[in-house]
């Protein structure tokens, strides 16, 4: 994932995929905490505001992380990737089953709007992936 034909080279694809799922997430976010407040009140609309942080923070992070491997050390991308999503599917969960026990946090809202914000994150992600055609192989012409 060094470079491509159109010249994205690995640190400007994580950049260009952060951008590309952050955006709507973040949109789908706010409707979720719109609905929860009309639907349970002030609680659950921050409950929802605070899992959309999450989402937020806990993906792009991962590409942040991955973006400055892949521009210092092309080599450790994929060790990397499977670290960093090791740990945060552990803290995704430490931190939702701290944060239900909490008072003031609806539990539902919180989950309702992780659960969205991550299909709607992986979604969007994975439309940037496929969308910025980056070659896997070379062609006979580009060997040197």
């Amino acid at each position: 994932m060094s470079s491509s034909a159109a010249g994205t080279s690995a640190g400007e694809a994580f950049g260009i995929l952060l951008r590309r799922a952050a955006v709507p997430t973040s949109a789908v976010v706010v409707v979720c905490s719109v609905v929860a407040l009309v639907w349970q009140g002030a609680s659950a609309g921050l409950s929802a505001l605070l899992g959309g942080a999450i989402v937020v923070a806990f993906f792009g992070l991962r590409l942040v992380v991955m973006r400055r491997v892949a521009m210092s050390s092309p080599h450790l991308v994929m060790m990397t990737a499977m670290v960093v999503y090791s740990v945060k599917v552990i803290l995704l969960g430490l931190a939702l089953i701290l944060l239900t026990r909490v008072a003031w946090i609806d539990a539902r809202a919180l989950g309702f709007t992780v659960i969205i914000g991550a299909v709607v994150w992986l979604a969007f992600e994975l439309r940037g992936f496929v969308t910025m055609r980056i070659p896997v192989f070379m062609d006979a012409g580009d060997r040197k």
